[in-house]
C-alpha cells in the first residue's frame, strides 16, 4: 500500500502531518539528536488534542529557520493537511485509530524517501 494523498480520514491525516512536522524539524536542525518522533510520537498517536497544538507551535519556529523554497514547500504541505481536518482534534484515539495514524506516518515518511531517491526534497 502507498500514500493516499486524497484521504481525509483524521487519524491518517494526523499521522501524515506528524511526519511532515518531523521533516520540518530535521530540515531546520540538521543532525539533531532527538526529533519530535523520539519525544512525542506515542502521545501524538494516542492523545492528539494535547500534543498537536504544541507541535504546530514548534513547527513555526522551525519554519522560520528555512529558506524561501523549502519553507514554502513545507507550509503548503502543512496547510493542505490541516485543511483536511474538519473536526476538533480528539482527546483520545482508539487502538484502531492509532494504527491508522501510524500507517499515515509511515506512508508519508516513505514518500519523502522516494522523493529523495529521485533527487527531490
Amino acid at each position: 500500500m502507498e500514500l493516499n494523498e486524497e484521504s481525509s480520514h483524521l487519524p491518517y491525516v494526523l499521522g501524515r502531518l506528524f511526519a511532515v512536522l518531523e521533516r520540518v524539524q530535521s530540515a531546520a536542525n540538521p543532525g539533531i539528536n532527538a526529533t519530535i518522533k523520539d519525544k512525542y510520537f506515542n502521545s501524538a498517536c494516542a492523545t492528539p488534542a494535547t500534543i498537536f497544538p504544541l507541535l504546530t507551535k514548534l513547527s513555526q519556529s522551525h519554519l522560520r529557520k528555512l529558506d524561501g523554497g523549502l519553507k514554502t514547500y513545507f507550509e503548503k504541505m502543512i496547510g493542505d493537511l490541516e485543511g483536511r481536518i474538519h473536526v476538533t482534534l480528539p482527546a483520545r484515539m482508539s487502538l484502531a485509530d492509532q494504527g491508522t495514524f501510524q500507517i499515515g506516518y509511515y506512508h508519508q515518511v516513505q514518500k519523502f524517501y522516494e522523493k529523495k531517491d529521485k533527487g527531490g526534497n
